[in-house]
């Protein structure tokens, strides 16, 4: 071959590799520039940007926004963190539901949605995962990101051998140190998701959060599914909002948070401020793995016939049945009814700490579907709209 044929053959392989680096990077690219929007209820007080409460994150993809819904009447707080795993999709919709429709006659409610932003920001690596999902509504479709476990690569690299939390010094998996319910509570010195940790422990000290939720989803084969996970202090109203759920709405049961596993919000939250501390999951077939193809209808139904297979096989840690699936409405359903009920049940135990609110119950949900409770961000007041 001569000298230009190697030159011209060189050049087609370079545009080529351009047009694949291009294509394959569509969604990757799509993901990081979409933002969602929130339409906030009356009960809307205040915005104010993670930073308030500590500066170290100021100016990263971590600093989140606080909505802050307060009635002005004395009575208890509660800090409800949605996205601390993104690819935990009923967490981020449940908190811009509560959002969207919340009324507050006393006390104070402090939201953030996506406690991870970066993690929000890419797909799960290594799992084919689709980078959206849609939601039907009244009014057309409303669109939010899957995302993924841990912050993203791009602002935090590279990982340690071993993560070693702090300030237990308890070894974990490297890629815990991306794990945003993993690093709590957190140094203003540390990693950007030790810092965010940092920020939000801050937060809940500052505000004295009265009870933080920590809002999850776990696969149907870990046995903490349809679960409270809440620290010692927070034991009995736990207990007593489990009962209540699985007498009147849905299953759900209670474990306490394990003293030598360090750096869940259950823990740590509960250790290191006044906050009662409680963590939810929700049965989500989406993140278990011996699922079929990960594909938006999985994520929003719930129904997949391996799952099925393994509930016939006794495999599972909570029921299951492919005709009606897990779907989106039940697990947002469910998040919506344990968050009021465990409100609730601190005004039962704690009248100082009363925290009157209310939002679209599990069988609204059940009923309506989540759509009906999101609002068109074309048809709102000014000043109501913000994005994420």
């Amino acid at each position: 071959m001569s000298g230009r044929g190697l030159v011209v053959r060189r050049l087609v392989l370079l545009a080529a590799s351009l047009v694949l680096m291009i294509a394959g990077t569509r969604d990757i690219r799509a993901l990081r520039a979409y933002r969602e929007t929130v339409v906030v209820s009356d009960a809307f007080t205040r915005q104010a940007p993670l930073s308030t409460y500590f500066d170290g994150i100021r100016g990263t993809l971590m600093d989140v926004p606080v909505y802050v819904f307060d009635s002005g009447v004395p009575g208890g707080s509660a800090l409800i963190l949605g996205g601390a795993h993104p690819y935990e999709p009923a967490s981020p919709v449940m908190a811009y539901v509560v959002m969207e429709n919340i009324a507050v006659k006393q006390g104070r409610v402090f939201v953030i949605a996506r406690a991870n932003m970066s993690a929000s920001l890419q797909g799960m690596l290594g799992n084919a995962y689709p980078p959206f999902f849609r939601v039907k509504t009244p009014w057309g479709g409303k669109t939010y990101r899957i995302g993924d476990r841990e912050t993203s690569p791009l602002e935090q690299w590279p990982d340690p051998f071993t993560f070693v939390h702090y300030p237990s010094k308890q070894n974990l998996a490297y890629q815990d140190s991306r794990n945003l319910n993993r690093t709590f509570p957190g140094r203003p010195d540390g990693s950007l998701t030790e810092r965010t940790s940092f920020a939000i422990t801050e937060l809940i000290r500052r505000e004295k959060i009265d009870l933080t939720i920590d809002v999850h989803e776990a696969s149907m084969g870990y046995p903490v599914v349809s679960t409270y996970v809440c620290h010692q202090r927070a034991e009995e109203m736990c207990m007593m909002a489990a009962m209540m759920l699985s007498a009147e709405q849905f299953p759900m049961k209670t474990e306490t948070s394990p003293k030598t596993l360090r750096g869940l919000t259950h823990r740590e939250i509960g250790d290191f401020t006044d906050s009662f501390a409680v963590l939810m999951e929700t049965p989500e077939p989406f993140i278990d793995k011996f699922v079929g193809p990960m594909t938006e209808a999985l994520m929003l139904t719930g129904k997949d016939e391996f799952m099925q297979t393994a509930a016939n096989r006794g495999l599972l840690y909570a029921d299951y049945n492919m005709k009606t699936g897990s779907t989106l409405d039940y697990r947002v359903g469910r998040h919506l009814g344990g968050a009021a009920e465990i409100i609730k049940q601190m005004g039962e135990f704690y009248p100082a700490k009363k925290l009157v609110v209310s939002w679209p119950t599990y069988a609204d949900v059940m009923t309506q579907g989540v759509g009906a409770f999101l609002h068109d961000p074309a048809k709102a007041a000014r000043g109501r709209v913000f994005t994420n």
